[in-house]
């Protein structure tokens, strides 16, 4: 066995053992949980966004307006579960994309330029 070879087994048990103890990392969601743990937004335009979502879940109107920097992420948390509509504000208050979303699952939007 060459040195490469055996540094190559050797990286291989340590990132197993790494693995082993942090877990593999992923989050099992709770399908009968009413919210989300987080729902993000990732702005990769050239200025600053305004995100607002409208939902109405069991007659209670749920209102979140995200104001996201050039490169950065915000999100709002226990976001409950359902239909959503969106619309992405840029700086000068124009409209640059809405829609609808089924909120369902912890989950990273990036709007793109």
């Amino acid at each position: 066995m060459s040195g490469l070879d055996k540094g190559l087994a050797i990286g291989n048990i340590l990132v197993q053992g790494y693995m082993a103890l942090k877990g593999n990392g992923t989050k099992q969601a709770d399908p009968n949980a009413k919210t989300v743990d987080s729902f993000c937004f990732k702005n990769k335009m050239d200025e600053k966004i305004t995100v607002k979502l409208l939902g109405k879940i069991e007659d209670e109107e749920i209102k979140k307006e995200l104001v996201i920097q050039k490169d950065e992420k915000e999100c709002t948390f226990n976001l409950p579960k359902g239909i959503y509509t969106y619309e992405v504000l840029l700086s000068s208050k124009d409209t640059y994309q809405k829609g609808e979303y089924k909120v369902s699952e912890e989950t990273l939007m990036t709007i793109n330029r």
